[in-house]
């Protein structure tokens, strides 16, 4: 590559970039989001995670957006099962846990 080549780029480069952040400035969407983790008092165990906006909207979780997205348009898609070990199970057998399609865990036998 050529430096007249290279420095066309460059420059096309800037002025993209000048482009978008200005583009980005006059909109005034700079909506900001982040994930809130909810612990039990003690910090050891998740309780919840949900998505939180500087404009008050509480999003989705994680588990909502999943299912939405795994279950989504199509026909005969099996369920999103996992094996988890349940305490006050005899011998703790694994136990067949479930997503539904409105992101919610259920347990299925």
């Amino acid at each position: 590559m050529d430096f007249n080549n290279y420095r066309r780029y460059l420059i096309i480069t800037l002025i993209l970039i000048s482009v978008l952040l200005l583009a980005r400035t006059v909109s005034g969407q700079q909506v900001g989001c982040v994930i809130q983790q909810i612990y039990t008092p003690d910090g050891e165990n998740l309780l919840e995670e949900k998505m939180v906006c500087r404009d008050g909207n509480i999003g989705p979780t994680y588990w909502e957006l999943f299912a939405e997205f795994y279950y989504g348009n199509a026909d005969n898609i099996p369920e999103y099962c996992r094996k988890v070990k349940r305490k006050g199970q005899a011998f703790y057998i694994p136990k067949k846990i479930c997503l539904d399609e409105t992101g919610q865990w259920s347990y299925n036998d």
